[in-house]
């Protein structure tokens, strides 16, 4: 009975040399200090994990910004020769509406001052330039000189006739001749002139 007691119990063998844990406190806050220090390696190794994970994720977003970013610098390449087309032609259509303006403006000038010439003058030159007209011709009498100051001076578009030059007629020629400029008003023919085009 004895034998078969003794050939039931366990037998432990422990290859390890032996180590004593320390007891009381001090073992429990070794006990607690190794446990947190597992926890902690664990947490940093998922830490260095995702921050490995997250390199690779923002490398692969880097090399898709690259690509936008050439995508976008081709597209604004391509704007851009766009946008030097449409101001070249935007350019061309301003000096168009400038000299269809400046025509149009040259012929109201024109026709208001033929309007104010009166029947017997005729005219050898016609001048326009620095906001002023200037003009020669002839006339076969002082009555016709008179009607046409008194026309210039009722005048609110072309005003301030001044007869520079005046030649009495001689055997070679039967007609008064002149020389005149007259000043433009030119804000009343440019209003005339933005409201036709528009």
């Amino acid at each position: 009975m004895a034998k078969s007691a003794q050939a039931t119990q366990e037998i432990n063998i422990n290859l390890m040399p032996g180590r004593e844990e320390p007891a009381g406190t001090v073992g429990s806050a070794m006990h607690w200090a190794l446990t947190i220090g597992r926890y902690l390696i664990i947490i940093t190794e998922i830490v260095a994990i995702a921050i490995f994970v997250l390199s690779i994720k923002l490398s692969a977003d880097k090399q898709d910004l690259k690509e936008n970013i050439q995508a976008l610098t081709s597209q604004v390449e391509s704007q851009s020769d766009f946008e030097r087309e449409f101001r070249s032609v935007q350019d061309r259509i301003n000096q168009v509406k400038s000299q269809r303006a400046n025509h149009f403006l040259n012929n109201v000038l024109i026709s208001e001052f033929l309007t104010l010439l009166p029947k017997g003058i005729t005219l050898d030159t016609l001048e326009i330039a620095d906001g002023e007209i200037i003009f020669t011709g002839s006339f076969a009498s002082p009555k016709e000189l008179q009607t046409l100051i008194s026309t210039f001076s009722k005048s609110e578009t072309i005003v301030g006739l001044d007869i520079s030059k005046l030649e009495h007629p001689n055997e070679a020629n039967k007609r008064f001749k002149f020389t005149a400029t007259a000043i433009i008003i030119e804000q009343s023919f440019e209003e005339e002139a933005s409201s036709a085009l528009n």
